[in-house]
């Protein structure tokens, strides 16, 4: 990953994160999640009310548990379809999936990540107010700063609102999350689909680089304090969908002729 940003949308909190640290610099990014969902909401299996802390956490909570159960059933139920189709499987709209849902197919193996943490109102707040307004704050300031000029209205600005309501949104992200992964601290087919090592390696050359000047301190925490929702599962790919099969059972056939031989006696 470069220092720039890829050019998907954000797809959890290390990503947020990540978008934190780097301030303003960055290539442009889609619209944030929650004007994908403000006209197509998803099916009741995903929804998260707004609420309080507690409340969001516990609606997470369940959220969490239905989606990992689904992840689970997927390593029996992919073999069945011909080209699966992830909106049909998880019940997404083509908008929603390209979003929530990532699906790799390897050599011999499938991996399916889940990006539940967009799913949460507290991450849709936090997601739209740094791209909508902290980022282009940010940005401004920084623009009358290396042009020399240092107008009271635009440091004000920043420092007096933007920051501190970014603050606000990150500080309630994190709390919400970390109370439903307590919730959830017994459910062992939740940390059995957990993925959060493997997001916040994604994002681990961004903390590598020094954050842009500016960030607040409550805005840069350590990576492996940044807690994310985020579910992966493997599996093996069936193996008449392996591509290069045939071609590998004849090589191997060919390895050993015996064998075979011996097989049809």
């Amino acid at each position: 990953m470069n220092e720039s940003w890829p050019r998907a949308p954000l797809t959890s909190t290390p990503a947020l994160g990540a978008a934190l640290r780097q301030g303003g610099r960055g290539r442009e990014l889609p619209g944030p999640m929650r004007s994908v969902l403000r006209g197509d909401p998803p099916v009741q299996m995903y929804r998260i009310p707004a609420g309080t802390v507690d409340e969001e956490a516990q609606a997470a909570a369940h959220v969490m548990l239905a989606v990992a159960d689904r992840l689970r059933r997927l390593r029996s139920a992919y073999g069945e379809w011909r080209q699966f189709d992830a909106c049909a499987y998880f019940d997404l709209t083509e908008a929603q999936a390209a979003r929530l849902v990532r699906v790799v197919e390897r050599v011999t193996t499938m991996h399916v990540t889940f990006f539940a943490d967009l799913l949460l109102p507290s991450f849709q707040t936090a997601e739209a107010f740094w791209q909508e307004r902290y980022r282009p704050c940010y940005r401004d300031l920084q623009r009358h700063l290396y042009n020399g000029r240092a107008p009271l209205e635009p440091v004000m600005t920043f420092a007096d609102h933007c920051r501190p309501q970014m603050i606000d949104h990150w500080n309630r992200l994190l709390a919400v999350i970390a109370q439903a992964r307590s919730l959830l601290d017994d459910e062992l087919s939740f940390w059995a689909a957990h993925g959060g090592g493997e997001e916040r390696a994604r994002w681990r050359r961004i903390w590598q680089l020094p954050p842009a000047p500016g960030v607040d301190p409550a805005l840069l925490p350590d990576l492996n304090a940044v807690p994310t929702l985020t579910l992966t599962v493997d599996f093996p790919l069936p193996i008449y969908r392996q591509p290069g099969r045939l071609r590998r059972l004849r090589a191997h056939r060919a390895r050993h002729p015996r064998r075979q031989r011996a097989g049809s006696l």
